[in-house]
């Protein structure tokens, strides 16, 4: 979309085998999905549980190992990179996670929890390193630093936790974050603060993002592109305002309905749900189960992610108005 990539997702799957024996099978949480991601850009990944989101976003720090496909940072093939090539890559991409405190070990300081990787990716120590958490803590808003840096995660609120989960993600200097639902857990009267703090890091560290969310009101907000997931699958990928105007998949109207305060394009009278087939081998749409245009053609043969406008705008439906 004019921009030259910085993460470069070409046809990502990850597998995971289940059962034992005669009765082991595969499924693919995340089946053939690509995509990409410029300098100071957000891609939004929106999607209900179990739709592959943060399975992508393990992928891209490299907790996970794709079973296959590609995953370029900056030019370079990082898909099975190891040792101090791994190393070198988890210093540009970092990971902030949904749970705050959970991502927090409770018997540290704040002061402890920074240091370490300060230490291991800047190699400061003494005034430089007393001085490094200082800034970073007045970079994600929490002052007075000297005192915030000898509490205790339990001592924090909610929004203070996950404001010391995104500045020990910024430590290492990194280029691009992955934030894995990472306001869903904060009380609602904050969230937009972790946003917006978000959004300035962006600026003024000229950082990309992966936003994983289930929220499509969060996404339009903060990403600059939105992709939407379903069964593993791309449903639909696009600008952010062209795919909250004018969506095209029928499961993006589904999300839209479902939003809050968001005027749905149409009134969908949904089947029952139930789980998207994740199984190695399965036919058809991921979404035609509860798809109220599912034709024959649907549940037979997996629908190509075709471009509609401009070529900024994709989608995977074999019944596009």
């Amino acid at each position: 979309m004019g921009k030259q990539a910085l993460v470069d997702v070409q046809d990502l799957v990850i597998r995971f085998a289940v059962g034992r024996g005669s009765k082991r099978k595969f499924i693919t949480p995340v089946d053939n999905v690509s995509f990409q991601i410029a300098e100071r850009e957000v891609l939004a990944v929106v999607g209900e549980s179990g739709s592959g989101k943060s399975t992508i976003g393990r992928a891209l720090v490299r907790v996970l190992t794709p079973s296959q496909g590609k995953i370029y940072f900056d030019g370079t093939d990082v898909t099975k990179s190891k040792g101090r090539g791994l190393r070198n890559y988890r210093e540009n991409v970092q990971m902030i996670f949904q749970d705050p405190f959970g991502s927090l070990n409770p018997v540290n300081t704040i002061e402890q929890h920074l240091k370490f990787p300060i230490r291991r990716h800047q190699k400061l120590t003494g005034s430089k390193l007393h001085d490094k958490i200082e800034e970073l803590l007045t970079v994600v808003g929490l002052t007075p630093a000297n005192e915030v840096r000898y509490k205790y995660p339990h001592e924090l609120s909610g929004g203070q936790r996950q404001r010391i989960a995104i500045a020990r993600a910024l430590a290492v200097n990194p280029k691009f974050l992955v934030a894995d639902e990472p306001i869903s857990m904060l009380d609602v009267s904050i969230r937009a603060d972790i946003l917006e703090l978000l959004n300035e890091l962006k600026d003024n560290f000229d950082l990309s993002y992966l936003y994983i969310t289930h929220d499509l009101a969060s996404a339009h907000y903060f990403g600059d592109k939105i992709m939407v997931l379903y069964g593993g699958r791309v449903m639909e990928m696009g600008l952010a305002d062209e795919l909250i105007r004018n969506p095209k998949h029928p499961y993006t109207h589904l999300l839209l309905a479902a939003t809050p305060g968001t005027a749905a394009r149409r009134n969908l009278k949904e089947t029952a749900i139930q789980a998207p087939n994740l199984f190695e081998g399965r036919k058809g749409c991921p979404f035609a189960h509860r798809c109220p245009k599912v034709t024959d053609v649907c549940r037979q043969t997996a629908p190509a992610l075709s471009t509609m406008d401009r070529d900024t705008h994709l989608v995977a439906c074999h019944h596009i108005d």
